[in-house]
Protein backbone atom coordinates (compact mmCIF):
# COMPACT_ATOMS: atom_id res chain seq x y z
CA UNK A 1 0.00 0.00 0.00
CA UNK A 2 1.18 3.03 0.16
CA UNK A 3 2.86 5.08 3.08
CA UNK A 4 1.37 7.75 5.30
CA UNK A 5 -1.15 8.25 2.63
CA UNK A 6 0.91 10.10 0.45
CA UNK A 7 -0.13 8.55 -2.66
CA UNK A 8 -3.27 9.95 -2.05
CA UNK A 9 -1.76 13.06 -2.04
CA UNK A 10 -2.55 13.97 1.88
CA UNK A 11 -1.08 12.76 5.32
CA UNK A 12 -3.67 9.93 7.37
CA UNK A 13 -3.16 7.50 9.56
CA UNK A 14 -2.46 3.96 8.73
CA UNK A 15 -5.98 3.14 9.20
CA UNK A 16 -7.22 5.97 6.54
CA UNK A 17 -4.60 4.94 4.18
CA UNK A 18 -6.08 1.45 4.00
CA UNK A 19 -10.09 2.28 3.93
CA UNK A 20 -8.78 4.88 0.91
CA UNK A 21 -6.77 1.94 -0.72
CA UNK A 22 -9.96 -0.18 -0.53
CA UNK A 23 -12.16 2.29 -2.00
CA UNK A 24 -9.84 3.18 -4.88
CA UNK A 25 -9.65 -0.46 -5.67
CA UNK A 26 -13.76 -0.43 -5.54
CA UNK A 27 -13.60 2.25 -8.13
CA UNK A 28 -10.87 0.67 -10.05
CA UNK A 29 -13.12 -2.51 -10.69
CA UNK A 30 -16.80 -0.80 -10.89
CA UNK A 31 -15.83 1.86 -13.58
CA UNK A 32 -13.25 0.39 -14.98
CA UNK A 33 -10.51 2.76 -14.58
CA UNK A 34 -6.69 2.02 -13.31
CA UNK A 35 -6.00 2.07 -9.52
CA UNK A 36 -3.84 4.90 -10.23
CA UNK A 37 -7.19 7.29 -11.61
CA UNK A 38 -8.87 6.19 -8.51
CA UNK A 39 -6.31 7.42 -6.44
CA UNK A 40 -6.00 10.55 -8.23
CA UNK A 41 -9.65 10.84 -8.01
CA UNK A 42 -9.75 10.33 -3.95
CA UNK A 43 -7.15 12.96 -3.79
CA UNK A 44 -8.35 15.24 -5.84
CA UNK A 45 -12.15 14.71 -3.95
CA UNK A 46 -10.67 14.58 -0.32
CA UNK A 47 -7.35 16.45 -0.31
CA UNK A 48 -7.61 19.09 2.00
CA UNK A 49 -9.97 16.59 4.09
CA UNK A 50 -9.00 16.08 8.07
CA UNK A 51 -9.52 12.41 8.78
CA UNK A 52 -9.97 11.52 12.27
CA UNK A 53 -7.84 8.24 13.05
CA UNK A 54 -10.23 5.50 13.62
CA UNK A 55 -13.30 7.04 13.89
CA UNK A 56 -13.97 9.03 11.03
CA UNK A 57 -17.24 9.28 9.15
CA UNK A 58 -15.96 7.58 6.02
CA UNK A 59 -15.52 4.37 8.05
CA UNK A 60 -19.49 4.56 8.44
CA UNK A 61 -20.24 3.92 4.83
CA UNK A 62 -18.74 0.70 2.96
CA UNK A 63 -15.81 1.06 0.19
CA UNK A 64 -18.52 0.70 -2.37
CA UNK A 65 -20.84 3.80 -0.93
CA UNK A 66 -17.69 5.72 -0.83
CA UNK A 67 -16.96 4.41 -4.74
CA UNK A 68 -20.40 5.25 -5.66
CA UNK A 69 -20.40 8.40 -4.39
CA UNK A 70 -16.61 9.46 -5.54
CA UNK A 71 -17.38 8.49 -9.46
CA UNK A 72 -20.67 8.79 -10.21
CA UNK A 73 -22.06 12.12 -11.51
CA UNK A 74 -24.31 14.12 -8.83
CA UNK A 75 -27.45 14.25 -10.09
CA UNK A 76 -30.95 13.05 -9.39
CA UNK A 77 -30.94 10.50 -11.78
CA UNK A 78 -27.46 8.14 -10.56
CA UNK A 79 -29.55 7.45 -7.71
CA UNK A 80 -27.27 9.51 -5.43
CA UNK A 81 -26.32 8.41 -2.19
CA UNK A 82 -27.35 4.31 -3.00
CA UNK A 83 -24.51 2.49 -2.62
CA UNK A 84 -24.97 0.41 -6.16
CA UNK A 85 -24.89 2.56 -9.25
CA UNK A 86 -28.11 2.77 -11.05
CA UNK A 87 -28.46 2.93 -14.97
CA UNK A 88 -28.09 6.38 -15.25
CA UNK A 89 -25.32 6.37 -13.57
CA UNK A 90 -22.32 7.82 -15.51
CA UNK A 91 -18.23 8.28 -14.43
CA UNK A 92 -17.92 11.59 -13.56
CA UNK A 93 -15.05 13.67 -15.41
CA UNK A 94 -11.24 12.91 -14.47
CA UNK A 95 -9.20 15.30 -12.64
CA UNK A 96 -7.87 18.13 -15.07
CA UNK A 97 -4.25 17.41 -15.36
CA UNK A 98 -3.21 19.65 -13.51
CA UNK A 99 -4.67 18.20 -10.28
CA UNK A 100 -2.87 17.01 -7.52
CA UNK A 101 -1.86 14.20 -7.50
CA UNK A 102 -1.95 13.46 -10.82
CA UNK A 103 -2.52 10.08 -12.36
CA UNK A 104 0.38 7.93 -12.63
CA UNK A 105 0.87 7.27 -16.95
Amino acid sequence: MGSGGRGFGMEVSPQVEEYLWEIAEEMAERFGISRAEAVARIGYEWGDTAFEPENDLIFHELPEYWAHVLGCERTAASCWGAAEPGPHCQLRAAPPATARPRPLP
